[in-house]
């Protein structure tokens, strides 16, 4: 089970107590990210992201929000694109990133890279664009 510092506890509280989900995971960037289950996310994002933009004017910074999926390669690909091709092997996963979604990738890499690690157990990450 994953333990969270003190800064990631505080950003899930105010997450959960705007949106009313739960959230699986966080990440901490110049952007906010969070993880929350697949079934639930219409509940965050609904009425044109009302609640996310209630949670930014809260905290001053972006918020994104990604779906869980229980397969990395769904999460990989609900996150960036059906598009991307990935290679999977020990552990390691190879992301081939298709030039339309280069843009979005860049930006988001770090938070991908550290979500594939914390939630599906992925060593390496590799991004190929």
């Amino acid at each position: 089970m994953r333990t969270f510092d003190k800064n990631s506890l505080h950003f899930i509280s105010l997450f959960e107590l705007v949106t009313g989900v739960a959230p699986i995971d966080c990440v901490i960037k110049d952007i906010i990210y969070f993880v929350v289950p697949k079934e639930k996310i219409n509940i965050v994002l609904a009425k044109g992201r009302k609640k996310i933009k209630t949670l930014e004017k809260h905290i001053g910074k972006q918020v994104i929000v990604y779906p869980y999926f229980k397969t990395k390669e769904e999460f990989i690909k609900g996150v960036i694109s059906d598009r991307v091709k990935i290679k999977d092997s020990d552990n390691s996963l190879k992301i081939f990133i298709n030039r339309l979604d280069n843009k979005k990738v860049k930006r988001d890499r770090e938070a991908i890279t550290s979500f594939l690690k914390r939630i599906y157990n992925v060593e390496n990450v590799l991004f190929r664009f």
